[in-house]
């Protein structure tokens, strides 16, 4: 394998990356599209990489701008072709030359661009910006894998892009890493109160080294430790039930369910991790979390016992009803069984609800059954480290 094919390998297995992900898929006469192609809702992400030495040219000017030209105009071609294949098509080949997926409808679609430069050894600044046909990101390989572990959620990723090519709309940018970009979004969500817009921004180096030295990165790292107890649950989901329907093509509710969860922001997962957590090891009370800010679902997390096993499809739905009606602006409700056994591993069941409207008829069934089984009857429900939840 080459280092590209190598480094294509390498995102591909990276935690958000296997759900949305598709190496080298094909366009007409089976001919490759690009190196990678991201498919998350309406978000299409598309990626081209070229492994560039630098050459032997005794003009350094000469050696970087045939580096350029190889490496960035030449990656920057291909997605722009890339990118007018895909609004010509409603689905696509992927590179087995069987299986098709389908892409979100030409109107709804937000196209991200990615070139990543190898072989630049890091001599030369990368430009990022408009090169005739919409904003393009350039990344040497060392950026690329430090994005992608620090904005390691599909949503984090995406949010960079967008917030990235916002800051930088009608502006160049000229930058020794990428990660030096990245560090300044971290500490100033690229938030500033110029007095003239400006035309270009330059970076100082070392940007991204003094940040990971600091205080608050430390305090970051340590902070977020919980929540990779949700990373190994959407891993779970992913080989338990994920991969043996082939990259999620049948549209089931479970799916719908896994979509949802893999898709919890960075900062949603550190609370998630903490819930799900004290979930798997006490196995005491059922749980309700309201829905995090603009999300459109809340969750129900429910022990699973001797006592309930039985009849623990019924129960977990039946909470899920009564957590829907507790929380009327998030339509939807993932319900997550537990249950553990000593020294064995946890034990999931997964539901999801999608219910826009409940009608008069179904409250009273909800209230009835609050009151009959005493679920949730006196639900606090709250976001922080001690939350309560009553059975």
């Amino acid at each position: 394998m080459t280092a590209s094919e190598v480094f294509v390998s390498q995102l591909s297995r990276k935690s958000f990356l296997p759900f949305w992900s598709f190496p080298s898929p094909l366009r007409k006469k089976n001919k490759e599209l690009c190196d990678v192609l991201i498919v998350c809702e309406n978000n299409i992400i598309i990626i081209s990489i070229k492994d560039i030495r630098i050459s032997e040219h005794s003009d350094e000017v000469v050696r970087r701008e045939r580096w350029q030209k190889k490496a960035i105009s030449q990656s920057v071609d291909q997605i722009y072709g890339a990118e007018r294949y895909l609004n010509s098509v409603d689905e696509l080949t992927l590179n087995d030359r069987q299986t098709k997926i389908e892409l979100p409808l030409t109107e709804n679609r937000i196209i991200f661009r990615i070139a990543i430069a190898f072989g630049g050894e890091n001599r030369y600044p990368l430009e990022n910006g408009d090169f005739g046909e919409g904003f393009v990101h350039v990344f040497d390989e060392e950026s690329t894998l430090t994005v992608f572990e620090e904005l390691d959620t599909i949503t984090d990723f995406i949010r960079y892009l967008k917030a990235k090519e916002k800051f930088l709309w009608g502006k160049h940018l000229l930058i020794p890493k990428e990660v030096d970009f990245l560090a300044l979004y971290i500490n100033t969500e690229l938030i500033f109160n110029f007095e003239v817009d400006p035309d270009a921004i330059v970076l100082e180096n070392n940007l991204w080294e003094t940040y990971k030295g600091s205080a608050e990165y430390a305090q970051w790292r340590k902070e977020i430790k919980m929540s990779y107890v949700w990373d190994e649950f959407v891993a779970q989901l992913f080989t338990m039930h994920v991969e043996r329907d082939q990259k999620l093509h049948l549209r089931s509710e479970l799916e719908k369910a896994t979509r949802a969860i893999a898709l919890e922001p960075r900062m949603n997962r550190i609370e998630l991790g903490m819930v799900l957590e004290d979930a798997i090891k006490t196995g005491v009370k059922a749980r309700m979390l309201k829905a995090f800010n603009g999300a459109d679902h809340s969750y129900v997390f429910m022990p699973l016992s001797a006592k309930n096993w039985f009849q623990k499809e019924k129960e977990l739905q039946l909470r899920c009803m009564i957590a829907r009606y507790e929380n009327p602006g998030a339509s939807k409700v993932i319900g997550i069984a537990i249950g553990r056994e000593l020294n064995e591993p946890p034990i999931f069941d997964l539901v999801y609800f999608d219910i826009p409207i409940l009608s008069d008829e179904i409250i009273e069934q909800i209230k009835a059954a609050q009151k009959q089984l005493g679920y949730f009857k006196n639900p606090v429900i709250t976001h922080s480290k001690d939350m309560r939840k009553k059975v």
